[in-house]
């Protein structure tokens, strides 16, 4: 399969709303298979609790496999594909928490995968950085 190019995707998830419910659910649940495939940036192990936020509230979860363009959270929350949320992720190679927004792309009975949105952009750029450094931290004995 050809890779999908995400600002299609977006784009059709954002027209999803205007269709019936049942219609949208299955739509977004067909879009969340084509990204399932999709890696943008290679992934890091990361296992951090973390609160992140969404239309819903306050959520709690554990993060793992962060990338650049995303990271997939062990939640029992219930989300929608499509529905956006905020994090802040904390790594010990970084001084700073990186505060980033983004979409549900993929729910499994285990939890949410989230895209990183292109309004983070300036946050994703120094994801890879972080993401190598925290990478090293890690594997010293």
């Amino acid at each position: 399969m050809r890779s999908i190019d995400n600002s299609v995707i977006e784009k059709i998830a954002t027209l999803s709303g205007e269709l019936p419910e049942k219609q949208k659910q299955q739509l977004l649940d067909l879009i969340g298979s084509w990204r399932e495939d999709v890696r943008q940036a290679p992934r890091a192990p990361y296992k951090e609790l973390l609160n992140f936020t969404s239309k819903k509230g306050s959520h709690y979860g554990h993060a793992h496999d962060v990338s650049a363009s995303g990271v997939f959270i062990e939640t029992t929350a219930y989300f929608e594909v499509g529905e956006q949320v905020n994090l802040v992720l904390t790594f010990i190679s970084a001084p700073n928490p990186v505060r980033l927004t983004g979409s549900v792309v993929r729910k499994t009975a285990d939890g949410i995968g989230v895209h990183f949105d292109e309004s983070s952009q300036s946050q994703v750029k120094e994801m890879d950085s972080i993401i190598s450094k925290h990478a090293l931290i890690l594997r010293q004995p």
